[in-house]
């Protein structure tokens, strides 16, 4: 299939604003990009998934340096993260065929829906300092991160997703980090998992790399710029944007359902 100029320049405009705000958030957005690839390729879900999981990463990628750039990201936890994540999406990615979609998309909607709610919540208190929280380098908390890290990578190297929506709210509730950290460290290690779940359907020829080098392409630039603005927010406010975020991702993810039922 050959884009014609409205088409480029349509899915151009899109991935430049999922990037932006991905880059803001430190969410890749794919489930938001997915329906708008599988109209525009009107190919299988299979392909769709492995171009929307490549954008994803270019994406993640040129947003993560950003964030290198303002100090947003903690390197223990996005080396962990990437390494068990990448694992995790790469194994995932290769069983994509065989497992129901939509259950698992059910399943990560009520899970996102309930760290949307619980982020809006949790805005409302009032912050004593927006200074970054640590966690502990403990035995304990560095096996809370690989389980994070492969669990969530495998769920999103099955759907074609990098799950940002997850991690994010995790590394903020269960690890117990600054928001604006969290959001970079998330986009760090998702541009690793990506490649690992690229990888995969690459392997399996299930990418367009037409969607791929027009959405990808700019956006790197929209998630570059995006990033830029995150620290701009302090945790209560970023927060909130995030729960946001997360509600309207949920909502999308509940639509996928029930058009796929």
């Amino acid at each position: 299939m050959t884009l014609d100029i409205l088409m480029i320049t349509t899915l151009g405009f899109l991935g430049l604003a999922i990037g932006f705000v991905g880059g803001l958030v430190g969410l890749v957005l794919g489930v938001v990009r997915f329906p708008l690839i599988l109209g525009a390729t009107g190919t299988s879900a299979a392909i769709s998934a492995g171009t929307n999981i490549g954008i994803s990463t270019l994406g993640a990628f040129a947003a993560a340096i950003g964030h290198f750039r303002q100090n947003n990201v903690h390197r223990r936890i996005f080396i962990t993260m990437a390494v068990t994540g990448a694992a995790g999406a790469f194994l995932g990615s290769l069983l994509t065929r065989f497992v129901p979609v939509a259950v698992l998309l059910l399943s990560i909607g009520v899970i996102v829906s309930y760290e949307a709610f619980s982020l809006i919540k949790n805005s409302r208190k009032v912050q004593k300092s927006d200074k970054v929280s640590k966690p502990i380098d403990t035995n304990s908390v560095l096996s809370a991160e690989s389980v994070i890290g492969f669990g969530i990578g495998f769920l999103g190297g099955l759907v074609g997703l990098v799950l940002g929506s997850i991690r994010v709210p995790a590394m903020i509730s269960i690890l117990k980090m600054e928001p604006r950290v969290a959001v970079g460290t998330n986009l760090a290690a998702s541009s690793i998992i990506g490649t690992a779940g690229l990888l995969g359907h690459v392997l399996n020829n299930e990418v367009d790399f037409q969607i791929f080098a027009v959405m990808g392409s700019t956006a790197m630039v929209g998630g570059y710029i995006g990033s830029k603005f995150t620290s701009r927010f302090n945790a209560t406010t970023l927060k909130l944007i995030i729960g946001i975020v997360l509600a309207f991702v949920a909502a999308i993810m509940f639509l996928r359902v029930a058009l796929t039922s």
